[in-house]
Parts: C-alpha cells; sequence; structure tokens
C-alpha cells in the first residue's frame, strides 16, 4: 500500500513536466486552470529565483475549493504515476551538458546533438576550449540524466587525462568506506582524491 500523497508535493512535481500536463489533458476542461496555474511562472529558471508555489496559491489562483483541487491534483497524479494509468509521458528533446574542471579552470557548454552519446571511459578531444581549458586530453568521469518538461538533459562531466578502471575502483571503494566524500569526489582534482586514498595505511 503507497504511503499517503502529498497534494503540496503534486504540484511541485508537476512544475517538472508542466508542458507535458497541456498536451495530456488538453481535452479535460475541469484541469485546465490547475494546468495554468503551473505554467504561470518559469519556476524552474534558477536565474529568477522564483519560491515553488504553496497549496493556498493554488486554490487562489485556480478558484477551486480546496477539497476540489485536492479531488483533481489527485486524479490526475494518478492517470499518470499509479498501476491504473492511463498517460505515458514523453520526452522527445535531448539536451548534453558538459562540464569540465582543471585546477583552477572551467568550462561548459551545451550541445543540443548528438549521433553517439559517449560512455564513462570514453576519450574525447574539444580543440575549441583551449581558451579555457589548456589542455586537450579528456575522458567521460560521469553521466547522469534528467527529466524536465519534455527534455531530456544529459549532464556529461570530463576530466582531463585518461580513464583509469584501477582508479575508478578505488575511488568508489574510498566512497563506500568514506575515506573520501561524495563532495570530494567533485571537487578535488584527481591527484588531490589520490593522495587521500593512498595515504591511507593499508595502501602505504
Amino acid at each position: 500500500m503507497n504511503p499517503k500523497v502529498s497534494i503540496k508535493q503534486i504540484i511541485i512535481d508537476f512544475i517538472y513536466i508542466g508542458d507535458q500536463l497541456k498536451e495530456l489533458f488538453k481535452d479535460k476542461k475541469k484541469y485546465q486552470s490547475i494546468i495554468e496555474f503551473i505554467l504561470a511562472e518559469d519556476y524552474l529558471n534558477e536565474d529568477l529565483n522564483i519560491q515553488y508555489p504553496k497549496l493556498k496559491d493554488a486554490e487562489v489562483a485556480t478558484g477551486l475549493k480546496l477539497h476540489i483541487l485536492r479531488k483533481l491534483l489527485l486524479k490526475m497524479h494518478s492517470e499518470i504515476f499509479t498501476y491504473e494509468r492511463k498517460l505515458n509521458l514523453s520526452f522527445k528533446k535531448f539536451l548534453y551538458h558538459f562540464y569540465i574542471s582543471y585546477f583552477d579552470y572551467s568550462c561548459q557548454f551545451t550541445v543540443d546533438y548528438l549521433t553517439h552519446l559517449p560512455r564513462i571511459g570514453d576519450s574525447i578531444s574539444l580543440p575549441f576550449v583551449s581558451a579555457l581549458i589548456p589542455i586537450n586530453y579528456f575522458y567521460v568521469d560521469d553521466i547522469r540524466h534528467e527529466l524536465e518538461n519534455n527534455t531530456q538533459i544529459v549532464i556529461i562531466t570530463l576530466k582531463v587525462g585518461s580513464f583509469s578502471e584501477y582508479f575508478r575502483y578505488m575511488k568508489d571503494r574510498a566512497l563506500e568506506l568514506r575515506e573520501i566524500s561524495f563532495t570530494d569526489s567533485y571537487d578535488l582534482s584527481e591527484d588531490e582524491i589520490k593522495k587521500i586514498i593512498y595515504s591511507k595505511s593499508n595502501y602505504t
């Protein structure tokens, strides 16, 4: 049995698929005021720094009584996310965010089309970032996927150098044993992480 669903959280969750709600429920007039409320502000734009709406905000904006608002939100949610769901989400657009950091150097750029998604460990040459990164010898260190509105966002982290399966194993081991933190794994360079790992008594 699923725990009780938070109505406030449903509203926040719907913000992340607002564009899809408009299409999924385009023929359901009873949901339109809710969808219009969710799409009224660009909550996902970090530059705007808009706070997520409260349940009371939704009640006032839609003109719906609280018990009706709750009922409609739960119904919309169940049609997408429960076992009895009737609607399917679709993420047809792609964005690839590349991130590189090397000591005091950093670079990031976005690509909207790739014929091939790089895999962890793949070597990559980027001759067009030389003004920001003085070395053009990278490998894929991490890949993460985010689904937002109708877009699949692929976050690709590159590191300078060549991929080492042994170092990858040792870093994962150090994370598991809490010899380094997840923050360390992102903030520190490979040389700094190696210094921590190999300074442990069982490696000397």
